[in-house]
């Protein structure tokens, strides 16, 4: 899997849009926040880390800050 391209404000998807970061992650740092792409893949931002995720998972994470 390619690395996704990354910095402290926002990443790049698998598709090529960029998606900023609102307000709530820098504030939840250490926390696993679900995100979810216009065009549906699935990440989870963590410490600053930005990994793909399958739609399955079972794992429950905060996404409150990207009004799911």
């Amino acid at each position: 899997m390619a690395d996704i391209e990354h910095d402290e404000s926002g990443f790049t998807c698998e598709c090529g849009l960029r998606n900023e970061y609102p307000g709530y992650v820098q504030s939840h740092w250490s926390v696993k926040l679900s995100y979810s792409c216009a065009c549906h893949r699935q990440y989870i931002l963590y410490r600053g880390t930005v990994v793909k995720t399958s739609r399955e998972s079972q794992e429950i994470f905060d996404s409150e800050a990207f009004g799911d």
